[in-house]
This record gives C-alpha cells, sequence and structure tokens, in this order.
C-alpha cells in the first residue's frame, strides 16, 4: 500500500489504512512462501491466514462511514453503491477462510482466488495511489 498514513489527518481513515495494511501484509506473507521467496512455515502461514480473515471481516466496519481525507485513495463508488462493496468485502472475507495452510501445495492451490477478491474490489474500489 503506498498511502502515508502520516499524510491522512482524519483518524478513521488512518484505521482504514491500517486495516488494509495489515491485510496486505498477511497475504504478501503467504504469496511470498507460495512462490518460494519465503520457507513454508505452517505455523506462521496458519497465523497469516487467520489475520486475513480477521482483517477482511472488519473491511465493511472500517468503511462504512466516509470520513473526507484528501490522502485517502478509496473511491466515492464505495459508498455510492456499498451494496456492492459490502458483496466484494465478505466475499474477500469467505476467499480468505478457504485458504489451506496445511502444506505448500495446499496453499498454493488455494491462495488465487483470494488474490483476485482483493484485486477484483481494488480495481473498482480504489484510487490508483
Amino acid at each position: 500500500m503506498a498511502e502515508d498514513v502520516l499524510a491522512v489527518s482524519h483518524p478513521r481513515v488512518k484505521d482504514r489504512i491500517a486495516l488494509m495494511r495489515s491485510a496486505h501484509h498477511a497475504l504478501s506473507v503467504l504469496v511470498d512462501m507460495a512462490a518460494g521467496r519465503l520457507m513454508f512455515d505452517k505455523k506462521q502461514a496458519k497465523t497469516n491466514r487467520r489475520a486475513l480473515i480477521k482483517a477482511t471481516r472488519k473491511i465493511p466496519e472500517r468503511f462504512r462511514n466516509n470520513p473526507s481525507d484528501p490522502a485517502s485513495n478509496a473511491r466515492e463508488k464505495i459508498w455510492d453503491n456499498w451494496g456492492g462493496f459490502k458483496t466484494h468485502a465478505q466475499s474477500a472475507n469467505q476467499k480468505a477462510k478457504l485458504i489451506n495452510t496445511r502444506n505448500l501445495g495446499k496453499l498454493r492451490q488455494s491462495l488465487q482466488p483470494m488474490i483476485h477478491a482483493c484485486l477484483s474490489c481494488h480495481k473498482t474500489y480504489r484510487k490508483p495511489p
């Protein structure tokens, strides 16, 4: 995430960005394991899967209100199409739950839907940083 939390003035927007960064971090660890950039560690994979589930579950709550902050990359489309945004967030949460961390092969097989859910939502509801 390229947003600079320090440049953001509204506390709710800061919380929103922090949540998305935590989800990004958890997913990045899993992607790095799947790609072989990090050694697969079942315990670490499970911890990051849980963090991703927790973060994606909180997305609608953190975006419910629309405080104005020029440093935010959230598009107005989120609040203009709240139902669609909420559906994307719920889908991401479901995809996070389906990530299988039992072994490297299972992780590789189950990660793509989560990545697609994130990219799809960002394509629609996030301004390019």
